[in-house]
């Protein structure tokens, strides 16, 4: 099993309540984490198999729980696809996936909290998951992978309704310094 990086997905205020003056805007953040994993045009193999496990510290149980974590990848095709296999089993994540010679594939997951205009606020201590993302391939050294962290902050605490202030997307380091796995 090869440790491939940290992630953290959140959905909560940037700073928890209470400690800003009662005037200051205080941010909602929506955070996801994203893997782009590829099989170079060269590789020496048709296609790899291979798990992108997630090992949380709570088990996703915290805040919002599993419910409210949305998975996602972008195929071959670049089509959009849910993933609602993401807790079907213990290894949690995106398990018995397939990548061909030439292809690049995204893995994303997310919290979506409830989107109904009267949904209660979730607070910085709200929903945040935070471990470690393994990657177990069949052909060492055949994947390049690229981790990075997406997100979108709100003047407010619906992103049904409130305003996008800003978005940022940054790549993580990776456990061993490199993207080949």
């Amino acid at each position: 099993m090869t440790v491939f990086s940290s992630f953290e997905v959140l959905a909560e205020t940037l700073v928890p309540s209470g400690i800003l003056p009662s005037t200051a805007k205080n941010p909602f953040l929506l955070q996801g984490y994203f893997v782009q994993i590829s099989l170079s045009p060269s590789a020496n193999v048709s296609a790899v198999n291979f798990n992108l496990i997630f090992e949380e510290t709570t088990d996703f149980t915290q805040g919002a729980g599993q419910s409210s974590l949305q998975a996602q990848f972008i195929d071959a095709n670049g089509n959009v696809n849910i993933y609602s296999q993401f807790f079907a089993s213990t290894g949690r994540g995106f398990l018995n996936q397939k990548i061909g010679r030439g292809q690049t594939l995204i893995y994303g997951v997310q919290v979506i909290p409830s989107l109904d205009e009267k949904a209660v606020p979730i607070p910085q201590g709200g929903t945040g998951w935070r471990g470690t993302v393994q990657i177990v391939s069949s052909a060492t050294g055949a994947l390049i992978a690229t981790p990075t962290q997406r997100l979108v902050y709100y003047d407010g605490t619906n992103p049904l309704s409130d305003s996008v202030l800003d978005a940022v997307v940054y790549a993580l380091p990776t456990f061993n310094g490199g993207t080949q796995i």
